[in-house]
This record gives C-alpha cells, sequence and structure tokens, in this order.
C-alpha cells in the first residue's frame, strides 16, 4: 500500500453465528495504534465477559507496519490466523477483529474452527464497511464574499473537501483535493474568481476516497 493511501474500516462492526452450539461473536474496529488493538481487546472482555476464547488479530502501518494474531488457546493456527487472513483480504491497514466464542461442548475439530473463526471475521469486517483514504494535500483559498459564494457552491458541486471558513474582511477556507487534481483546482479557482482568489498551501490531510474530485466540469 502506498504511503498516501491507506484503507480501514468506517465503524465498529459485529457479526454472530452459532455452530454446533458454540456461539461466535466477530467485532471489527478501526484502530491508529498498537494501544488501540489493546484497548479493543479489553473493551471486547467487558463486554462479552465470561467467554472461552477472544481470538484477535488487528493491523496498523502506525507508526510502523504492525500484525498481530492470537489463537488465544484454541489449537495453534485454527483462529488468529483465519481471523487475521479476513483482515488481509479486504486489504485493511489500520482495523482489529476480536472473535468472542462461547464454547457449547461440541468440539468442531480444526478444519471446522478454522472457518468458524474465519467467517465470524470476514463478515465482522464486512459489516464496519472498509474504506479507503487518501493522503491529500490542502490549500487556504482567500476571496471577498461575492466570490467565496460563487466559489464554494462550484467546488462542492465538483466534490472537493471544504472546511473552516474564516469569515473577516474577506472569506478563507480550507480546500483540499487529491496529488492529481491540484493543477485543475488551482486552475478551477483562478477561472471561476476571474484570478481574484488567492490559493496556498496549508499541510494535507486524510480524505475519503470517494470523495475526492473527479473529473465533472462545473455547471
Amino acid at each position: 500500500m502506498p504511503d498516501d493511501r491507506l484503507t480501514t474500516v468506517r465503524e465498529t462492526g459485529i457479526w454472530e453465528q452459532t455452530l454446533r452450539r458454540s456461539r461466535f461473536i466477530g467485532i471489527c474496529r478501526p484502530i491508529v495504534s498498537e494501544d488501540d488493538a489493546r484497548c479493543m481487546l479489553e473493551d471486547v472482555k467487558n463486554d462479552y465477559p465470561g467467554a472461552r476464547h477472544y481470538v484477535y488479530a488487528w493491523r496498523t502501518n502506525y507508526p510502523v507496519k504492525l500484525q498481530r494474531h492470537s489463537d488465544d488457546g484454541e489449537p495453534t493456527g485454527t483462529g488468529g490466523l483465519p481471523v487475521l487472513s479476513a483482515l488481509l483480504s479486504e486489504k485493511i491497514d489500520r482495523g482489529g477483529v476480536v472473535v468472542v466464542r462461547y464454547f457449547g461442548g461440541i468440539l468442531l475439530g480444526a478444519s471446522g474452527l478454522t472457518r468458524a473463526y474465519g467467517s465470524t471475521a470476514l463478515e465482522a469486517v464486512r459489516a464496519a464497511q472498509p474504506v479507503q483514504y487518501v493522503l491529500c494535500p490542502m490549500f487556504r483559498v482567500e476571496a471577498d464574499y461575492a466570490t467565496y459564494n460563487r466559489l464554494t457552491g462550484q467546488l462542492e458541486r465538483l466534490g472537493y473537501e471544504q472546511r473552516d471558513p474564516d469569515f473577516g474582511a474577506t472569506v478563507s477556507w480550507l480546500v483540499g483535493a487529491s496529488d492529481r487534481d491540484v493543477d485543475q483546482l488551482h486552475q478551477r479557482i483562478m477561472d471561476l474568481s476571474s484570478g481574484a482568489a488567492t490559493m496556498s498551501p496549508a499541510g494535507s490531510i486524510w480524505l475519503e476516497d470517494k470523495i475526492i474530485a473527479g473529473n465533472s466540469e462545473p455547471v
């Protein structure tokens, strides 16, 4: 995964199934750091007390790429690896899954456990809604009020990220675009403002890929 892109999940996802009287509950949520993963595991243990196993896997790319998994007492390779495979199959860079098992008294065997943990984890990841983010440059745009009103509506329709307007003698606000759209954004701002607006670099921000401006034309 390039350093300017990452995939995580949008929210906490929960999915449950019962197999031969054993209850499997998958919980997936976004994480950034190893500490987040530890907190997630503790939260799940508090929310689902008394389970036989809390099998988990997590991945992060911050501040370095790390991944961990645990069978938590299940036979080696039947729990943590299938859960990790669910994250890998959805290409999750920052996310964790815990699969809780309340034992129902009937053994599933190695292959049965592998399928149970893997399928529960995968459905939990999908329920959490995987989403990709792109690291995008931000720019501070400054214009008079009339130009601001004209620009902000057009930029919204084109799908550019806009935030934090500051209303004073003029209006300044932040506009984000992907690297490939920076020249196009500058040209559009100059054209729509007849050269009256200014645009200066203002750092960068992670933005959801689907909201990054595409090739729409002004209306």
